[in-house]
């Protein structure tokens, strides 16, 4: 009874944390940039072990860092529009200073497409340092850790910062870093797991649809940059054009050295609503909102690795540290398969999910999830954390040690996953 009720408080708890208010996006409005947000500070706050009991071995999984955006077709289609509109003498002088802005961006953007930008490098070499302080004891030993990573130029950069700073700060570790084929199924969501259909997945795509042309109409752009929108608009798509803005302006708080800024396109209530247009689309990509198709099952081969090099270590009684590199598209289903609070109970209320689901929570630049073991002498009993970019966090099983959970608890509900979702542990 006594871990019924703590599992039920912990997560009328969590839940409350996990809202997003207009507020807090208004006080910290890099937020509004979603998965393009900057890794934030993790609050610092965490939990002692209980007594006699210390860390063992870390499993991790990690998102690459700030990052340019994935392509060129947004810079390459606004310059056109931009220079045409210029041509036929229709830019404002706003509309002359926005395509000046967008010039810069794009050049310095050339050949850079999808690179990780300087101020990823740091987060990663952050995010490491940040390990090794809290858990020294582990870490400042000879240890073996492994690394791989996505094939992604990205994150492979991503990694080999990660590892560069761990490296420094203790020498004598045993470091080994690979992006294999073979690793691909595990680090990336493995396509070759069949998802069932849903017959409800086309209506949200649409609902979707209709949602994101409202949040992103174009229409206050267009009446700012043009004095002819009408004419603009026969070589223009309005929402296209939102959109193009919407994602340069997001990216641009992955480049803070080209001092650069677009948000005063959109205003307060414009970048709100360009992240309520992709939070709801991550939500439904993923598979996370109901009746949509459950693309997340991709991800349980991870959640099998996670599982078995757990176990093998725990077998073993062996120590060490194994990372995982790789994307945004799997640090999000992954905190939902893993039951995280922060990633379940979304809704298909598309105007309110951002109310109770929010990405920059889940997936801003250089996003990860920490699983922490812990043991004591002379004692079987396993514990593990959960750290959701490196806060502590829940998950819906019940526990008398919490922010800390029986390793034996854990590896039962989620074997009883794999097992409903027909992927079974060997």
């Amino acid at each position: 009874m006594k871990r019924i009720l703590v599992l039920c408080c912990l997560l009328l708890g969590w839940s409350a944390l996990a809202q997003t208010s207009r507020e807090e996006l208004l006080s910290h409005m890099e937020l509004t940039a979603g998965n393009y947000a900057n890794y934030p500070l993790p609050t610092g706050h965490l939990t002692p072990a209980p007594k006699g009991y210390e860390p063992f071995y870390i499993s991790h999984y990690g998102r690459h860092g700030s990052r340019y955006m994935t392509g060129d077709k947004q810079y390459r289609r606004l310059t056109k529009q931009l220079d045409s509109a210029l041509k036929l003498g229709i830019l404002t002088e706003y509309g002359k200073d926005v395509r000046h802005r967008v010039m810069l961006a794009a050049t310095d953007a050339r050949g850079r497409a999808g690179k990780l930008t300087e101020q990823g490098a740091r987060q990663h070499r952050a995010i490491a340092k940040r390990m090794y302080g809290n858990y020294t004891s582990l870490l400042a030993e000879p240890l073996t850790v492994r690394a791989m990573s996505s094939t992604s130029g990205r994150v492979m950069r991503s990694m080999e910062n990660f590892c560069a700073e761990l490296k420094e700060l203790n020498p004598s570790l045993e470091i080994t870093m690979s992006a294999t084929e073979a690793e691909q199924g595990i680090v990336k969501p493995n396509k070759t797991i069949p998802v069932p259909e849903s017959e409800t997945d086309g209506a949200l795509y649409k609902k979707l649809k209709k949602f994101k042309h409202k949040m992103l109409s174009g229409e206050p752009q267009m009446k700012a940059l043009f004095t002819d929108p009408e004419k603009a608009e026969d070589f223009i798509d309005k929402y296209e054009f939102a959109d193009d803005l919407y994602h340069m302006a997001s990216d641009m708080y992955c480049l803070p050295e080209l001092k650069l800024d677009f948000t005063d396109l959109f205003g307060e209530d414009g970048m709100i609503d360009g992240f309520r247009a992709y939070n709801a689309s991550w939500c439904l990509w993923e598979g996370l909102m109901p009746g949509a198709r459950q693309s997340y099952l991709r991800i349980y081969p991870l959640l099998k690795n996670v599982v078995d090099e757990a176990d093998s270590v725990i077998t073993t009684g062996g120590r060490g540290v194994r990372l995982r590199f790789g994307h945004d598209s799997v640090v999000l289903p992954f905190a939902f398969v893993l039951g995280f609070t922060e990633a379940i109970g979304a809704t298909d209320d598309m105007e309110n999910l951002h109310t109770q689901f929010s990405i920059f929570r889940l997936i801003p630049m250089g996003a990860n999830i920490q699983l922490i073991f812990y043991r004591k002498p002379k004692s079987k009993d396993v514990l593990v954390k959960f750290l959701m970019n490196e806060n502590e966090t829940a998950i819906p099983i019940s526990t008398d040690v919490y922010p800390y959970y029986h390793w034996s608890d854990v590896k039962k509900f989620y074997k009883n996953k794999l097992h409903e979702a027909n992927i079974g542990l060997e």
